[in-house]
């Protein structure tokens, strides 16, 4: 059961008693697994084995979301929430998404750090969700979420629900992007930020779902820097099993963030000085429930249209256990198969912030949510 507390806000004592009243709810997860992986193909080395111990399903976290009524159907809310690694006692040294806003008739306004609109689609059509050895999604270079971001989405008319996003300095500081350019543009007031423009068209109608996406991100100060990312993913659940899939294009200029011209793409992505980022990602999957058991699998492919012989595909499948409403067990597996000059690697952390070994990944564990 969520925990609830209630904040009460309390004006100067002189003026009168005067409140207002706002519900907090504490919500979170808590994952602990054992993770093996190993192996080589492709452009992997051969290395050595690893065992670890870490969340290897889901991002442990906790939050604090809250809702005022403002009255005349007028509500303000605010989501904080906080990254947890119980394996290593660095609890709350990472924020998740923290917003605040309004939200009415209208639709809902929220500014702040916000979840990535493309990294929720992967996560919605995947059916391991982010955080999984068997996800594609630290395969196919995401952002989990964009700093100094505004957001609006729209109620829902039969079914559709738009969201408009944009964001500015989405890697942190101002100026940040160039640290990654050689040579640095120096002048002009915002030179070395970037822009961020999304939407989202969303269709749910009973067991159908559809999700259609377009981003693009520039890197002010540059020519040649725009970054442009399509997506769409769709499901349906038929009862017995819910199907899915997703197909995915990025394209970045070569001043882009993920442009030959930047170290960052260089060292990550094996791109050449006037090298532009372009690559297709899609995969299918389906999830079957068995009583307390469900059962899913997921097969996709990264394609690197800028390198030759560059391509990978994964294969991943996993079980889940409910021992209540709140906490399961689960078992992941999964195989990459590389291309010749393919370097993927298993991280269980969708935004690729994890560290990446191997080839072949087993994770097995617990996750409790509240």
């Amino acid at each position: 059961m969520q925990k609830k507390l209630i904040a009460l806000a309390v004006a100067a004592v002189t003026s009168g008693a005067a409140f207002a009243q706002t519900n907090v709810t504490i919500y979170g997860n808590v994952d602990m697994g054992v993770m093996f992986r190993q192996g080589n193909n492709g452009a992997v080395a051969n290395g050595q084995s690893q065992y670890d111990l870490q969340s290897a399903a889901s991002q442990s976290h906790i939050g604090f979301k809250g809702v005022e009524d403002l009255g005349n159907g007028l509500k303000a809310l605010f989501d904080l929430q906080y990254r947890i690694s119980p394996d290593t006692s660095t609890g709350l040294a990472t924020a998740g998404h923290q917003y605040v806003g309004l939200t009415g008739g209208f639709g809902t306004v929220v500014a702040g750090y916000l979840d990535g609109i493309r990294f929720g689609i992967y996560g919605k059509y995947s059916p391991f969700g982010n955080y999984s050895v068997a996800s594609l999604t630290s395969m196919t270079t995401q952002y989990d979420r964009a700093a100094n971001a505004l957001a609006y989405i729209s109620p829902s008319f039969s079914g559709f629900t738009v969201i408009l996003a944009t964001a500015t300095n989405t890697q942190g500081a101002e100026g940040s992007l160039n640290s990654v350019h050689s040579p640095a543009k120096t002048s002009g007031g915002n030179t070395g930020d970037d822009r961020l423009l999304s939407a989202n068209l969303i269709y749910a109608n009973g067991p159908l779902s559809i999700d259609l996406d377009y981003e693009t991100t520039r890197a002010v100060g540059y020519d040649r820097d725009r970054l442009y990312v399509a997506t769409a993913g769709a499901s349906y659940d038929f009862g017995v099993v819910k199907v899915s899939g997703l197909y995915d294009v990025i394209k970045g200029d070569v001043n882009s963030f993920i442009g030959g011209n930047t170290t960052f793409a260089s060292a990550a992505f094996g791109l050449a000085a006037n090298q532009r980022y372009d690559r297709r990602n899609w995969f299918i999957g389906a999830s079957v429930p068995l009583g307390k058991f469900s059962v899913m699998g997921m097969f996709g492919q990264v394609k690197d249209k800028t390198l030759s012989d560059a391509d990978a595909w994964k294969l991943g499948v996993g079980a889940r256990y409910a021992l209540s409403k709140r906490t399961e067990l689960y078992a992941d597996f999964a195989h990459i198969k590389n291309d010749t000059n393919g370097k993927y690697t298993i991280n269980p952390m969708g935004n690729g912030a994890g560290t990446s070994v191997g080839i072949n990944g087993l994770a097995m564990g617990i996750k409790h949510s509240f």
